[in-house]
């Protein structure tokens, strides 16, 4: 590892990239990880998402497939849900997402505030929905095109932003 980095605390380096180059910075040790120690930047997306932008890996050696191994979405959504605890605390304050007892539209502008909420913190908002409401994906994906259709939701975009 390079020794400017040697013997420095993990709040330390945090401290030192977020001064050099701005930005959100989260560092950790690992034995688990790809690498024994690494650090990423993380800033907010156009969405509203953090996204990682900067990487800082520190190790014996670098390889392609090591690099190629860095899980950077599981680091992105455990930020943005670390970040979103409020979000996730009105997730939990909206009514259980289950199809009895509501009339169509009613329903429909609940999966709409559901998805909503999801969006705010995850990449995939159907899953995270049908993970909490015990369903498969695809049933809540014909929620949400039924929420679209009533004109709760926006027409879905294709492809990634």
């Amino acid at each position: 590892m390079t020794d400017q980095w040697e013997g420095m605390s993990e709040g330390d380096i945090e401290d030192a990239l977020t001064s050099a180059f701005g930005g959100r910075w989260a560092s950790w040790v690992s034995d688990k990880a790809p690498f024994k120690r690494a650090a990423a930047q993380f800033t907010e997306g156009k969405d509203g998402r953090l996204v990682m932008s900067g990487l800082l890996v520190l190790d014996d050696a670098i390889t392609t497939d090591r690099l190629k191994s860095v899980p950077v979405r599981a680091l992105e959504n455990s930020w943005n849900l670390t970040r979103n605890a409020d979000a996730r605390e009105g997730i939990r304050d909206l009514p259980k997402l289950a199809r009895g007892g509501y009339a169509p539209e009613e329903f429909a502008e609940l999966v709409a505030r559901h998805y909503k909420a999801w969006a705010a913190i995850v990449p995939h908002p159907v899953a995270a929905m049908a993970a909490d409401a015990g369903v498969k994906p695809p049933t809540v994906h014909g929620w949400v095109r039924e929420a679209r259709l009533r004109g709760f939701l926006p027409p879905a975009s294709r492809g990634k932003k």
